[in-house]
């Protein structure tokens, strides 16, 4: 069985809950997610069932996923590799959707884990997202090369931001994963290209 397959086979653990049946408050914050992007994410419905942690869960994200002075690209990028490392297929294609419509190189989003020598990053990205793998795959055992560098780039306000985004973005990955929360029905054939790129 494909990867793609296994992700489309899999029964999600909890029923996605539909906008009308959200709670008070965290119905608000769907409603300007779906003015901001168009749409209502299956992970919003299947995260509706935990009302205040699911409401404070969405706005950290909000917040921290937008990426601070580090710039949506740049934000997005990390979520993408984080993803990526993490084989979400769910989370993959939001970023490489997300990133499509800001109109970012493909050859970029293609060539994600060539980040290091490929010539479409720049020496910030090179950097950046080097941390976020390096953050992604083992905390504890940093290069030091890796912190060196990330200390003669980014201000100690960065080095923070780059480290919120990879770490919220690797929770959000499992409990997308782990919920196994199916995908939206428009973006089925960017999830299938993104799970066949992971085999």
């Amino acid at each position: 069985m494909s990867k793609f397959e296994n992700f489309m086979t899999r029964d999600c653990l909890v029923p996605l809950i539909e906008l009308e049946d959200f709670a008070p408050a965290y119905k608000a914050l769907a409603k300007e997610n779906i003015k901001r992007t168009g749409r209502l994410a299956n992970s919003a419905k299947a995260m509706a069932h935990g009302e205040e942690l699911a409401l404070a869960a969405r706005k950290f994200f909000s917040v921290v996923g937008a990426g601070g002075s580090l710039g949506q690209e740049l934000a997005l990028l990390i979520r993408l590799i984080v993803s990526n490392l993490k084989s979400c297929v769910y989370c993959t294609t939001h970023q490489v959707n997300a990133l499509a419509q800001m109109g970012l190189a493909e050859e970029k989003i293609k060539n994600i884990h060539a980040f290091e020598t490929h010539p479409a990053f720049s020496k910030e990205e090179r950097v950046a997202l080097a941390f976020a793998s390096a953050l992604t795959l083992d905390s504890s055992n940093i290069d030091d090369d890796i912190c060196a560098h990330l200390k003669a780039i980014f201000p100690p306000k960065q080095r923070v931001e780059i480290a919120l985004v990879a770490g919220a973005m690797a929770f959000f990955n499992s409990f997308n994963d782990g919920l196994r929360v199916p995908m939206e029905e428009g973006a089925l054939d960017v999830a299938e290209a993104v799970a066949d790129s992971f085999e």
